[in-house]
């Protein structure tokens, strides 16, 4: 996948927002980065899937700030290359829940609270941060947790190199069930064959560029 951008399509998201997206790239590169990755992908999908309703404004502000918590993480913990202690592993697990205040002090803009509070929720409730299992999900959030896994997975990270798309599909597809929604990730799975080998898709790539005040 080609480097996604903003530039063009500032349109679907507020000034507050961008600006809080130009912090989080201040404080953690890798975080804003996957952020706009994954909102490329979950465009993609959706226009791919013809899920035109998930491509309301709300929807797609929200998926662009899901990880936006982790401002309120050191970035230092975000950027740690070795294991993380449990303690750390907790605290940097709080921030759907910090984000969720934290956009909760921004009455101007529009965001899902499910999308925000709920993408590390896992299908069979082992997931953060209230244990809620894939019936209770929306299907949104779902999606996201499939879309924010990939683009994790094929990221190179500063604790890990980077999976091929097809290694991360597979890996996708061995969690079934547990981590990951089996529509989900179905639906995914295909959309991302067809564009791995190549068939004709809908496109459409988020040309990003830093918020300029």
């Amino acid at each position: 996948m080609q480097k996604c951008t903003l530039l063009g399509h500032a349109h679907l998201f507020s000034n507050p927002s961008l600006q809080l997206m130009e912090l989080l790239r201040r404080h953690d590169a890798e975080s804003y980065h996957h952020s706009v990755q994954s909102t490329s992908y979950f465009i993609d999908f959706c226009l791919h899937a013809q899920l035109h309703s998930f491509l309301q404004p709300i929807i797609l502000q929200s998926i662009l700030l899901h990880d936006i918590g982790k401002l309120l993480v050191p970035a230092e913990l975000l950027q740690k290359s070795g294991p993380l202690t449990f303690a750390e592993k907790t605290e940097i697990e709080q921030h759907p829940e910090l984000g969720l205040d934290l956009l909760s002090d921004y009455q101007e803009i529009e965001f899902e609270p499910a999308l925000i509070l709920y993408h590390h929720g896992n299908a069979d409730g082992s997931g953060y941060p209230y244990h809620l299992r894939s019936e209770q999900l929306p299907f949104a959030v779902k999606l996201l947790r499939v879309i924010d896994s990939y683009t994790a997975m094929t990221t190179e990270r500063t604790f890990r190199p980077k999976r091929t798309s097809r290694k991360a599909i597979i890996e996708l597809q061995k969690h079934v069930g547990t981590t990951f929604d089996a529509y989900c990730t179905s639906l995914f799975a295909a959309y991302l064959d067809k564009r791995l080998n190549g068939k004709k898709i809908l496109l459409h790539y988020l040309d990003y560029a830093s918020y300029q005040k």
